[in-house]
């Protein structure tokens, strides 16, 4: 027993020394992932780091009972939030070929929940940094220092917040019918997170048939919606803006008689239109707003004059 307290005060010991150069890892790696994901299109709602507090890590040495510093795997956290669970896959596959996976200290927890349960849903991945980044000097301090990343949906994150507060503020023991509530909300998000991905998948297969119908030039089959006219008008320039038409401009064009792409092309003003997003124009996705309104007032005061 006296052995095992001098190890582990050895640990604590170790990490007190080097608790600054985790956050400071961690704090790299949460720029890197930003910076890389930006690169590679890879969407993400949020993402950061922490360094373990020594009271924290404290108790879970003893808890534990480490007897080694190798057995702490997440002196460094990262964690990755994605809006949808498709996405979390993307960000795991992006980590596994950057990283080298600990696969015996990493987990699905999705996975080993089981087909008759429901619960905590989280991917847990212990890595350690490759030798293409420990050869740039930023990273080269970092050699043989293990990170964990946890990445899942908001909604995941939001449950396994709450749960977590509460489990703490009760010792881990919750109320048997608490925990079983927990449980069936738990199963709720699921489902939650299920129809976003569904949700997602219609409006992407919606965009096609847009993109399909304009080539086609069957514009009076498409009604005018933030969707359809951004598309039309990225196509038109060139552009790929994501952000929709504000809904204040999609009800304005309607109430004036625009209810197809049909109708919108019929009052398109081409020198009006370069003027806002021709080439050498600033783009950007409110100038679609600011052209739409210019086009409406140039059609009422040709009506005026005719």
């Amino acid at each position: 027993m006296e052995k095992s307290n001098t190890k582990q005060f050895q640990i604590l010991n170790y990490y007190k020394k080097n608790r600054e150069l985790y956050r400071k890892m961690g704090k790299r790696l949460e720029r890197f992932l930003k910076h890389s994901f930006e690169k590679e299109k890879i969407i993400y709602h949020s993402i950061g780091s922490r360094a373990k507090t020594k009271e924290s890590f404290q108790k879970k040495i003893e808890r534990k009972n480490y007897t080694s510093i190798d057995l702490a795997t997440d002196l460094c956290g990262l964690r990755v939030i994605t809006f949808l669970e498709s996405e979390t896959k993307i960000v795991q596959n992006f980590l596994r070929k950057n990283f080298i996976i600990d696969e015996n200290n990493s987990e699905d927890k999705g996975d080993n929940l089981g087909e008759d349960k429901v619960g905590y849903k989280s991917i847990h991945l212990v890595a350690t940094l490759p030798e293409t980044l420990l050869q740039q000097p930023e990273f080269e301090r970092f050699r043989d220092l293990k990170f964990e990343i946890q990445v899942r949906t908001i909604l995941q994150h939001a449950w396994a917040e709450v749960e977590h507060d509460k489990n703490y503020k009760f010792s881990g023991q919750l109320p048997p019918d608490i925990k079983r509530r927990f449980k069936l909300l738990a199963g709720f998000l699921e489902i939650a997170d299920r129809e976003f991905e569904s949700i997602s998948k219609e409006i992407s297969e919606y965009e096609k048939k847009v993109v399909n119908t304009i080539e086609e030039n069957a514009l009076y089959k498409i009604e005018i919606n933030s969707t359809s006219l951004r598309k039309y008008l990225n196509k038109k320039f060139n552009v790929n803006f994501s952000q929709g038409i504000s809904p204040k401009t999609i009800k304005t064009l309607h109430d004036t008689g625009i209810k197809t792409l049909e109708d919108f092309s019929k009052i398109e003003d081409s020198e009006i239109m370069i003027k806002y997003l021709g080439n050498g124009a600033k783009k950007s996705p409110a100038r679609y707003d600011l052209m739409i309104n210019h086009l409406l007032d140039y059609r009422e005061k040709r009506e005026t004059i005719l």
